[in-house]
């Protein structure tokens, strides 16, 4: 049966562009932040913990909100529902900046405001979902890739640039970064509001999966789909561990003392590495070796990039650090992408965005744990989150190794569906 054009709108003209936009000075703020988080807490060499639940907590706020916002958005509207948000975030950022900037920021009572800030950027955060249902709304089934592919490349440039950005202002004042980030968002929000077009079709976004839990666990229960989902999950869980306390490491006296600065421009390096694999890189390889290969590879690398960061807690060299930000990058960038595709090709098309949604809630949910984990590790020693992590990947190299063994020979669905990092 045949669309009605009410069902099949066309796209309303620079929609792409705009959203594009949009979401990447979202992340250009995020990317501004993330590096910078444990200059915020007092003393962060040895609360290390709360270092990680400063970054737990933003990822299970926005666990929650992002099927909220999402329902929210079907029945009032993608555009107010973005902007909305935005502007949360904008009064999360100001709240954080506001703190860094009075002595009391070093009392329980200042520690409890950033939390705070944090909870409302989480709520917040969880936009992607809206921003992502507002590209299903505007594209045909032909032209969604491409504009998932545009959401995923605000995602890859905004970080890519954050980190620098807020590493250079944030040396002369750790609230600066805040404060600019917030500046993005009220300019995202005010875009937004301004510019942006309403989409004509509210359809149900793929959180809404979690509606339906009979559902979810015969998604869960399908024995590729769901140990590729596992193992997407172990993965992001190391990931973070290693960037909740990799700030902390880098700015130790004994290891490299670095301040705002140079940590901002590390993770810049790191983000250009990933850049440069997903965005040229990863289609040429995949059509050489296919996705099993490299998704054994990723998790491999990853491992030698996490001992590259221990031994440099040893021997503290440049060369080794960037060495290892380098090879892990490299590894996670050909891990990803992969597992996305693998999850897309064991996936029946009517359950595209179900099972998507369950692979960003799962995402959301190891952001919650691991930085919980690594702040742990890090108070035993500081090798130990980097080690643990290099444990994990390892081990998911073996089960994927296992795993393509037995899966079937050819995909349920011959096109992987694009998904930001």
């Amino acid at each position: 049966m045949s669309e009605s054009p009410l069902e099949s709108p066309a796209p309303p003209k620079g929609a792409i562009a705009i959203i594009f936009f949009i979401v990447f000075l979202d992340l250009l703020g995020f990317g501004i932040i993330i590096p910078l988080l444990p200059f915020y807490v007092p003393d962060q060499q040895h609360n290390s913990l709360q270092v990680g639940l400063l970054f737990s907590i933003y990822s299970i706020c926005q666990f929650i909100a992002a099927p909220i916002l999402g329902a929210l958005s079907d029945r009032f509207g993608r555009r107010i529902v973005l902007a909305l948000s935005q502007i949360g975030s904008t009064l999360g950022y100001l709240l954080l900046g506001y703190v860094s900037l009075h002595d009391w920021r070093i009392t329980t009572y200042g520690l409890i405001l950033i939390y705070i800030s944090r909870v409302i950027d989480g709520l917040s955060g969880g936009n992607i979902s809206t921003a992502q249902a507002y590209i299903s709304d505007v594209t045909t089934e032909k032209t969604r890739a491409k504009g998932m592919g545009a959401l995923g490349a605000a995602f890859g440039i905004g970080f890519a640039i954050g980190p620098a950005v807020g590493g250079i202002i944030g040396h002369y004042n750790i609230a600066y970064p805040a404060f600019l980030a917030a500046i993005l968002s009220l300019a995202a929000a005010v875009l937004t509001w301004m510019r942006l077009p309403e989409s004509r079709v509210h359809k149900p976004v793929a959180d809404e999966v979690w509606l339906h839990p009979g559902r979810f666990k015969s998604l869960l229960a399908r024995p590729v789909l769901g140990q590729l989902l596992a193992i997407a999950f172990f993965s992001m869980t190391a990931f973070v561990m290693m960037e909740a306390m990799l700030t902390p490491f880098l700015s130790r006296v004994d290891t490299f003392g670095w301040g705002p600065r140079q940590v901002g421009w590390y993770f810049a390096f790191v983000g250009l590495v990933i850049a440069i694999v997903q965005g040229g890189l990863i289609g040429r390889l995949t059509k050489l070796v296919r996705e099993w290969p490299l998704a054994v590879a990723g998790p491999l690398l990853v491992a030698l990039g996490m001992l590259g960061y221990t031994f440099s807690a040893f021997y503290p060299m440049l060369i080794l650090l960037f060495a290892a930000g380098a090879i892990n990058a490299i590894g996670r960038s050909l891990q990803q992408p992969t597992l996305s595709a693998l999850i897309s090709y064991h996936t029946d098309r009517a359950d595209q965005g179900a099972v998507f949604g369950i692979y960003h809630g799962l995402g959301s949910l190891a952001r919650v744990f691991g930085p919980i984990i690594a702040g742990l590790a890090y108070q035993w020693h500081i090798t130990a989150p980097f080690l643990i992590a290099a444990s994990i990947v390892l081990a998911l190299a073996g089960w994927t190794i296992l795993l393509a063994r037995r899966a079937p020979l050819r995909p349920i669905s011959p096109e992987p569906v694009p998904t930001g990092a």
